[in-house]
């Protein structure tokens, strides 16, 4: 380990280590860790799973998804498409009230979701719903979504947006302060320590079993760890230290559950900067990333090699791509073919302060080097990494992942499409923009949608935007005397049930 990384992460577990030690989780509330602080409660301005985390517990979307990851009602009751699939209609939940009193109706509906369309607003995943014409509102409790293009995937997404108060939406403050409709209600929060919320009683889904629950984020898996054991917290999931999985496995004092996630750790590079933009350097370092290694020893078992963006249980999954398997004399090869071996190469790589990734991350750093290329890293706190890379192109290499790839329309379009509003590495195709445009227009259980997509995975994996490193698992630890929780495949759902955890 360099250093720099060492510095690094020295610094952070001392920082994180001394302010955590808060005493045992008091009865009335539900302490939950998270891995990371959240960048806002907004939920048409944010794109992470800590964010959403919080966020799914203060608001609510039409329909969600459950551990079984079928679209089940949430602020809808029931939903149709019309036979020409250009009209999608829901009937609202009726009696629903926003935690300061007011009812929730289909205004709220019709302003989050044109809100977002408009383009004077800065919503990062507009192009999800583009395919959204026109709004009408048919009474308090009925709406109707009329498309300008087919999207069979539309309410997948549509699953993903909680709705926004209309009469609250506008304010200034509101990504720090938001209003909902979901169990528990926003308190105040402490960036990088607190955030606390109380049980909304008027849910329509009934008064909440605890009247609290609290949000605490701390980013070194170790001290998270150290603080669940301690009593700290009663739960977390996601970032649990993999050397850590077997004995917590075996201890009878915690629980332990696991099951196959919903996306995919990766390399990004940014295909339009320096020797990047040359496809044969960009697969010769998709060839040095070691992705059984890096399960088997830096992740522990945790999750599977990576392949293509599209998880392998899902029936579009082709491993049929281009081969950028692990092979330090191959990627030496195409770096010869491409004329730049043997030359003064040097990419800087981020990532945020997680402890996997920062070894990742070293582990790129020796293996690249094998084939004369220097990456220097620099390592950021989460907020500000997220903004680096939504926000600017000063960078050359980073790690991210991606949860909730649920259809190949979510696992590709936002990432790949020269439009993409998560297009991180600037990554431009014209026959993919063409195929992934086709496949949502598809009956998504058609051989021409299977083939649509395996030929957009093709592509993808062959020019190299992305390294893939590993599909997630997700991993959830609690207490035994917490009853009513089950490991959620999708991170970002995890606490959306809180109210009907019970704390013994």
């Amino acid at each position: 380990m360099s250093k720099r990384i060492g510095t690094l992460v020295l610094a952070l577990a001392m920082v994180f280590g001394f302010g955590t030690m808060a005493g045992a989780a008091p009865d009335d509330t539900i302490v939950i860790g998270s891995g990371a602080e959240a960048v806002g409660l907004d939920p048409r301005l944010e794109t992470d799973v800590p964010s959403f985390e919080r966020i799914n517990v203060i608001m609510e979307p039409l329909v969600t998804f459950d551990v079984d990851m079928q679209l089940v009602e949430r602020l809808a009751t029931d939903w149709e498409f019309s036979d020409d699939g250009m009209t999608l209609t829901f009937w609202l939940r009726e009696g629903v009230v926003f935690h300061d009193g007011e009812p929730f109706t289909a205004e709220d509906v019709k302003y989050t979701f044109e809100w977002v369309l408009d383009e004077e607003n800065a919503a990062p995943n507009r192009a999800l719903y583009a395919d959204i014409g026109e709004i009408e509102i048919e009474n308090d409790y009925l709406i109707h979504f009329h498309l300008d293009n087919p999207n069979s995937f539309l309410l997948n997404n549509m699953a993903r947006m909680p709705v926004v108060p209309a009469h609250h939406g506008d304010r200034e403050d509101f990504r720090e302060n938001p209003v909902g409709t979901g169990p528990y209600a926003f308190v105040d929060w402490t960036r990088d320590d607190v955030m606390n919320l109380e049980a909304f009683n008027e849910y329509w889904g009934g008064e909440p079993i605890h009247p609290y629950v609290q949000f605490r984020a701390i980013p070194e898996g170790s001290t998270r760890l150290l603080a669940f054991e301690a009593g700290e917290i009663d739960m977390y999931q996601g970032g649990v230290v993999p050397q850590e999985l077997p004995r917590l496995e075996d201890d009878p004092n915690i629980a332990v559950e696991r099951t196959p996630g919903t996306g995919y750790n990766y390399l990004g590079f940014n295909t339009q900067s320096g020797p990047l933009a040359e496809k044969e350097v960009r697969q010769a370092l998709s060839r040095v990333i070691n992705r059984e290694g890096i399960v088997e020893r830096v992740l522990n078992g945790i999750g599977e090699p990576g392949l293509n963006p599209i998880p392998p249980d899902l029936p579009w999954f082709t491993d049929e791509v281009h081969d950028l398997s692990y092979d330090i004399d191959a990627a030496r090869e195409m770096l010869e073919d491409a004329g730049v071996f043997g030359e003064d190469i040097t990419l800087r790589l981020y990532t945020n302060e997680n402890p996997e990734r920062i070894r990742i991350a070293e582990i790129l750093q020796f293996e690249a080097a094998r084939v004369g290329i220097d990456i220097e890293v620099t390592i950021e706190e989460w907020g500000a990494y997220l903004s680096r890379i939504q926000d600017t192109d000063d960078y050359d290499i980073f790690i991210l992942g991606w949860v909730g790839q649920l259809d190949p329309d979510r696992a590709m379009y936002r990432q790949f499409h020269t439009d993409g509003p998560n297009n991180y590495t600037f990554f431009s195709n014209e026959e993919l923009d063409e195929l992934l445009e086709l496949g949502r227009t598809l009956d998504p259980e058609s051989e021409e949608s299977m083939e649509t997509y395996k030929k957009a995975q093709q592509i993808v994996v062959e020019n190299a935007p992305y390294g893939f490193i590993n599909y997630s698992e997700e991993v959830l630890l609690y207490h035994p005397n917490i009853e009513g929780i089950t490991v959620h495949p999708y991170g970002a759902n995890s606490w959306q049930d809180v109210h009907l955890i019970n704390k013994n």
